[in-house]
């Protein structure tokens, strides 16, 4: 360490306060507030953040104290949920502060927290049966080159789209994640920090095996970004990955965890997997209606030969994927309307490259108009081409 670096390490530690507010004081001071900031946001909640810089001159030396972001129960207070603000703030909370550089970005976990009705928005399934027990979890999310995180109402916010999620040591992360344990999430951007709380089914269940924390570059799950060792059932960054793949480990209490809860939730997610979904044609065989009848009818007159008779590609969705070991890829999609979806698909010796395969497909409450045709092209160099097509109506 050089001279200058000496005088910066010493300013920062003048700089540190050694007396600081308690978290649950600074979360009641919060919730009292009458007058809030508001800004744009995503998804339902409102939301307002703000974070401080302090900057020392002295002589030639400049000194920037770490930037001081907003705790994971300020952010839930700014999202006017004061149940789980009040949840951050108790013992049962994870407070973590890590933070990690990837593909240009600076990436810090800041916490998390699990338990039942800790959200004044409790959602239901499709069913309409409540998910209650859930878990929380905030990252801040900033360019490493001091370039401000876009605004949510911005041109440019997601045209580099983060995905964040929870994955458990020994589960296939391409399986267990977000999208696939009941997972969402609510975002802010203020003096250009992105804040990103998520939500999912709570796996403190998990809690022997490690829990992980993966922020990486798409809208999905991207196999490319993480490894997965089927025999330790560790989960690592891909160090050749261009992209951004942060992994961070959320220290859970082990005296946590449930054996027999965790087997019991993966043979309850397992069923529903293999449960069609309300709006798909499997479902509503035995009741279905015009609408229903019009999808199949369609379906079932497309062939290789003449799905772009039928049907045109959305050229936004293409993408080349590589099959893992097994000759899975998942394709996925996100329209500009925000409807997600996608598909699994395996490469098996009588596949042909060139020709296109039909992977499945899905559709809402409007059926054709809303129908979605998932499509596979396997490539002469062993990749895989998906991209979703919609009828031509």
């Amino acid at each position: 360490m050089n001279r200058i670096e000496d005088m910066d390490e010493l300013l920062k530690k003048s700089l540190t306060p050694t007396d600081v507010p308690p978290e649950q004081l600074n979360c009641q001071v919060l919730l009292r507030a009458k007058e809030r900031k508001r800004m744009k946001h995503q998804k339902r909640i409102p939301a307002a953040v703000a974070a401080a810089v302090c900057v020392v001159l002295l002589g030639s030396v400049t000194v920037v104290a770490a930037r001081r972001y907003f705790s994971p129960a300020e952010i839930a207070v700014e999202f006017h949920d004061d149940t789980l603000a009040k949840a951050f703030s108790g013992e049962g909370a994870v407070l973590v502060n890590e933070t990690q550089e990837s593909g240009g970005y600076r990436i810090t976990l800041l916490g998390s927290v699990a338990g039942k009705n800790i959200s004044d928005y409790i959602i239901t399934d499709d069913k309409g049966v409540v998910e209650e027990n859930k878990i929380y979890t905030v990252v801040a999310i900033e360019r490493a080159d001091g370039a401000p995180m876009p605004d949510t109402s911005s041109d440019d916010y997601d045209k580099e789209p983060l995905y964040v999620s929870h994955y458990i040591r020994g589960l296939d992360p391409k399986q267990y994640s977000l999208q696939s344990m009941g997972g969402g999430y609510s975002t802010a951007v203020k003096d250009g920090v992105m804040y990103r709380m998520m939500e999912m089914d709570n796996i403190e269940m998990f809690a022997d095996k490690g829990i992980y924390v993966g922020v990486s570059s798409g809208t999905f799950y991207d196999m490319e970004a993480y490894r997965f060792d089927e025999g330790s059932g560790e989960i690592s960054r891909n160090a050749d990955y261009k992209g951004v793949n942060a992994l961070f480990t959320l220290p859970v209490d082990k005296s946590k965890a449930d054996s027999s809860a965790a087997d019991a939730y993966l043979e309850k997610l397992r069923a529903e997997w293999d449960t069609p979904a309300q709006g798909s044609y499997e479902f509503q065989i035995g009741k279905a209606d015009a609408s229903d009848l019009a999808v199949e009818e369609f379906m079932n007159q497309l062939t290789p030969d003449n799905l772009d008779e039928y049907a045109a590609p959305v050229e936004s969705t293409r993408m080349v994927l590589t099959p893992d070991k097994e000759g899975m890829v998942l394709g996925s999609y996100e329209f500009e309307t925000g409807a997600a979806g996608g598909s699994a698909f395996w490469v098996t010796p009588e596949i042909k490259a060139g020709e296109y395969q039909i992977g499945g497909y899905s559709y809402s409450e409007n059926a054709l108009a809303d129908l979605v045709i998932d499509v596979y092209v396997l490539n002469e160099d062993g990749t895989v081409t998906y991209v979703v097509y919609r009828p031509k109506l």
